[in-house]
């Protein structure tokens, strides 16, 4: 995550992705992991959610309120459900 911010030239923007992560990161990767099962692979989708947010950032008003977290965490929640849909995890299979 934080190469991804060391990258973004906007101090604004990048503050704001950072503040947000570091307030919704517990909430994310529990909803990721929920259906993943396993950890990494849904740090790795928070981080992935994250970027796509970073491209709609402009929309978002207020960090903290209620829509702003529904938003992130529909982010997450699809790219979870393509991820279990599609069957392809970078855990290996046992």
């Amino acid at each position: 995550m934080l190469i991804f911010l060391a990258v973004i030239d906007d101090v604004v923007k990048r503050d704001k992705l950072e503040e947000m992560y570091v307030l919704y990161k517990k909430d994310l990767i529990y909803t990721a992991y929920k259906i993943l099962g396993d950890y990494h692979e849904a740090e790795d989708v928070v981080q992935t959610a994250i970027l796509k947010v970073s491209e709609h950032l402009d929309k978002l008003q207020d960090i903290n309120c209620n829509k702003t977290r529904s938003f992130i965490v529909v982010i997450v929640r699809n790219l979870v459900i393509n991820i279990y849909l599609s069957g392809v995890t970078s855990t290996p299979a046992a």
